[in-house]
């Protein structure tokens, strides 16, 4: 099952770096959470359910050119997926790039994002987050 997860979230990633969120947001459940723990000071902390996701890629899509998350690396802690990432981002009118690497956590749940955390500082913070060292087998 968890090896499922983490292909759900490169799928979800996948659609994420095409600006696909039509496809996207299907991949989530009804009542998807989504907390970023570096939000922005004009952006909430927590949004719920897939529309408000979905504005909120909108909103970052009209604000950042050349916008996407590389992942390095995705770990299987059933039921979460912790992926150490680098978003990457140019301003359109400031053309200011932006350049963060951090961790993001994902919780499925029935094949489904179901909470999505971000901005972690570090893959060990975000395993600690959901029980686990960075030195501990995963499940």
């Amino acid at each position: 099952m968890s090896q499922e997860n983490a292909e759900i979230v490169k799928r979800a990633n996948a659609l994420f770096n095409r600006g696909d969120w039509d496809e996207m947001t299907p991949l989530c459940t009804a009542d998807v959470v989504l907390r970023d723990l570096r939000n922005a000071a004009d952006t909430q902390e927590v949004l719920e359910g897939p529309e408000s996701l979905r504005a909120l890629l909108v909103q970052w899509d009209e604000v950042f050119d050349e916008f996407g998350a590389e992942i390095y690396e995705y770990v299987d802690a059933h039921p979460y997926v912790v992926c150490d990432a680098r978003w990457h981002a140019k301003g359109q009118q400031s053309e200011t790039p932006v350049d963060v690497r951090q961790a993001n956590v994902y919780e499925l749940r029935d094949g489904k994002i179901a909470v999505i955390t971000l901005g972690y500082p570090t893959k060990a913070d975000a395993l600690e987050a959901v029980g686990l060292s960075d030195t501990q087998d995963r499940r």
